[in-house]
């Protein structure tokens, strides 16, 4: 009279949990920070057919981005500063290829993590 059999206790699954899937682990230079990819990944950037933008995925943020572009003197900069300034024009004229933007080399950069992705060459 004391005690209902109503209230039971549920009973407690005897049986062991499944494992979790084993994680996958990234190969890692020795002391390389974690989240960052190996040095030799990182060093070789690919040439791009493009001085415009283009449309890419990060390999250092993973983002889906369009490329932010900036342009550096090259080798066709310089040749031309170097032929202009042979040529005798000696009052500034031989710095006329560093501010046309269509005679210097582009390198494209992630506009999220401000990282070097490709470097495109005019020669």
């Amino acid at each position: 009279m004391g005690t209902s059999r109503d209230k039971r206790l549920p009973l407690q699954n005897l049986e062991p949990s499944p494992a979790p899937p084993p994680m996958l682990e990234q190969r890692m230079l020795p002391g390389s920070p974690r989240g960052k990819l190996p040095q030799e990944q990182l060093t070789r950037t690919p040439r791009v057919q493009s001085p415009v933008p283009v449309q890419s995925t990060c390999p250092y943020c993973g983002n889906h981005i369009i490329t932010a572009i900036t342009p550096v003197p090259g080798v066709l900069t310089w040749l031309l500063c170097t032929g202009i300034l042979l040529s005798g024009c000696f009052l500034g004229c031989c710095l006329i290829p560093f501010y046309v933007d269509s005679l210097m080399d582009v390198i494209h950069l992630c506009p999220v993590c401000q990282q070097e992705l490709f470097h495109y060459k005019r020669l």
